[in-house]
């Protein structure tokens, strides 16, 4: 990079608007937590089986949380209009292992008094494994461990005026999960626990660092067809760094996610909608949830 190219983006960087500099990095944590399938902690069962699930999320809001947790406008009268598709591929190694691999595509969009910003494609690319190392009783209360990785697939262009597709830089991450079948009444819960490590990114000016992460759902059957959840997930970010200087800022969001599905031959197709109750650093609108399931083999 030239001398002139390299002062530009610098000075970019340092003169850009409140609005500019949150959005670079806001919209794109957007649909960071994406819980993937419920009863998580039960294993594929045997090699080869394959578990396919897609889900569009949607988003518009003119709100955000503050740095102190208040719902406020987003700055010079911006509104983010943003759309998500994860498709999730499960594939059973063996009895208790299963591989989890997530691929996102992103459409996002934010206008404000100055910008029309807009960016499409590909985000970063997850992947874990999952070992069911225990089940309780009789089967009916499985113990998982999760790890896994993000790569930085997506775009993460540092030009001030372009909203990114990946977050920069690899994240590790490790789950302990449990979920509980209180059959014979069609019920079962689930809970994970984690943690997030982000490695530090060179040419990252925002850096939202590690992240607890949590999720706690149940479920009902109304029937051998129909499915009936409500989850609550988020996280909580360490202190917010600018240019590597650790602020007093901490990105965290709590949603409640409510749900159900219909059995449709082999396919699970699912509505949902997420509501954010508590935030910091984040967008504060309702996120629309439509999606599909099914086993493939």
């Amino acid at each position: 990079m030239s001398d002139t190219r390299r002062d530009t983006t610098r000075l970019a960087r340092m003169t850009k608007s409140p609005t500019q500099r949150t959005v670079t990095w806001l919209l794109v944590g957007l649909f960071c937590l994406a819980p993937t399938g419920a009863t998580a902690q039960w294993a594929q069962g045997a090699p080869g089986k394959l578990w396919v699930k897609s889900a569009v999320f949607l988003q518009k809001t003119d709100e955000r949380y503050d740095a102190v947790g208040n719902r406020v406008p987003w700055f010079a009268s911006g509104e983010s209009d943003s759309r998500a598709v994860f498709t999730d591929i499960i594939v059973g190694l063996r009895h208790d292992l299963d591989l989890w691999v997530q691929i996102p595509y992103f459409d996002l969009r934010f206008q404000d008094a100055g910008n029309d910003l807009r960016s499409t494609g590909i985000g970063d690319l997850r992947a874990w494994l999952r070992w069911q190392f225990a089940s309780l009783g009789n089967g009916s209360t499985p113990l998982a461990l999760r790890v896994g990785a993000k790569a930085p697939i997506g775009t993460n262009s540092p030009d001030a005026f372009v909203i990114p597709l990946g977050e920069g830089q690899w994240d590790l991450e490790v789950f302990g999960e449990i979920g509980h079948s209180f059959w014979p009444i069609p019920v079962y819960a689930e809970l994970w626990l984690g943690y997030r490590t982000r490695l530090e990114n060179t040419e990252k000016v925002f850096d939202p660092g590690g992240e607890f992460v949590f999720l706690a759902e149940a479920g009902v059957n109304p029937t051998s067809s129909t499915l009936l959840k409500a989850t609550i997930d988020g996280f909580r970010a360490r202190r917010l760094k600018v240019d590597r200087v650790v602020t007093a800022n901490k990105r965290r969001i709590t949603t409640l996610q409510l749900g159900g599905a219909v059995r449709v031959g082999p396919v699970w197709p699912e509505v949902g909608v997420r509501i954010p109750v508590a935030g910091q650093d984040f967008p504060a609108g309702t996120q629309f949830v439509f999606g599909a399931s099914a086993r493939v083999r």
